[in-house]
């Protein structure tokens, strides 16, 4: 892994912890998937933290949960000095120089900005760069892919969120949306658009994985997709094992261009990782893996993480 350094653009590490009431500790786990030592193993220099509080039970503790998991990471970072919170792209490159790991914040789901998306500037002082406007449910911004009856898309109030999101260089992520909401948003778009954690629909008929088309409107905002690892998005049925990653890569690789492809594990969102890829510490069995199917080293790179690194804000721009 000397070779090749990764970043993962989603993992729900923050929301197990707060499951947990804030008893456990990054730097090593005896459950779950995402520790510090098993990040450490992978190779990862930058990890996507994502803020996640979006079932339906929860909504009205959205906002509370978003900043409970913000406090423990804040915990985090006090007691770890290897873990940093990475603003921009040059304090991600910062943290790989220094042999530390930084921790990108995103929101998967707008539930915790309530009526206001002004809030998303106070979010946005707390260190979140990245956000997706809804979960699988329709929300006050968005349908998600859940919402099979409305057949709606952005709110006003949604379309106000992505462009307070856009001002202030956040990223903006199609993950959970539903058809119709992520056209709309690619209408709005002004820069790269992610999905952090989907697969392709054309390998694996889920409703979470990205269409064809889907998938190359994304590729000409500049963006990526991050490869999701979740069995039910790799395979129709069964366990999936570290060929279906790949063959998903690959797919998404040859459709748009390795240089919009990259790794969005779900690592502590899922129950269990594909046979050989359990959790962070495998991650340079995929990149073995991608050398045998013929990938150069330079798109070795991009796909493990260097295509998430190229979208991030560059220079801090705290309002």
């Amino acid at each position: 892994m000397d070779k090749y350094f990764v970043i993962d653009g989603h993992c729900d590490v923050l929301y197990q912890l707060e499951q947990e009431g804030g008893k456990g500790s990054l730097s090593e786990r005896l459950q779950g998937q995402v520790d510090l030592k098993r990040l450490r193993e992978g190779g990862v220099v930058a990890q996507f933290f994502a803020l996640y509080g979006g079932e339906p039970n929860r909504l009205l503790l959205a906002q509370s949960s978003a900043l409970k998991q913000i406090k423990l990471l804040y915990r985090e970072l006090k007691v770890n000095p290897d873990l940093v919170l990475a603003y921009s792209r040059d304090d991600v490159i910062r943290a790989r120089d220094e042999g530390k790991i930084a921790v990108v914040l995103s929101m998967e789901g707008g539930e915790a900005l309530g009526d206001d998306p002004g809030l998303l500037e106070v979010f946005y002082q707390l260190g979140v760069r990245a956000i997706g406007l809804t979960w699988n449910d329709r929300n006050l911004l968005a349908s998600g892919v859940g919402d099979t009856d409305s057949g709606s898309g952005l709110t006003s109030r949604g379309r106000e969120t992505v462009k307070i999101a856009q001002e202030l260089g956040m990223l903006l992520d199609v993950s959970h949306l539903s058809q119709r909401s992520f056209w709309d948003l690619m209408d709005l778009a002004e820069g790269p658009i992610i999905a952090s954690h989907s697969s392709a629909y054309a390998l694996c008929a889920h409703p979470r994985n990205l269409s064809d088309e889907q998938a190359q409107k994304l590729a000409q905002t500049g963006g990526v997709i991050g490869v999701n690892f979740h069995s039910p998005f790799l395979r129709e049925q069964g366990q999936a094992e570290l060929t279906d990653v790949v063959n998903h890569i690959d797919y998404l690789a040859q459709l748009v261009g390795p240089e919009h492809v990259g790794i969005g594990s779900d690592f502590d969102g899922i129950p269990v990782g594909p046979q050989g890829l359990e959790d962070p510490h495998c991650f340079p069995a995929l990149a073995q893996a991608l050398k045998e199917r013929g990938y150069s080293n330079q798109e070795i790179q991009n796909i493990m993480g260097a295509n998430f690194l190229r979208i991030l804000p560059k220079g801090q721009d705290v309002i």
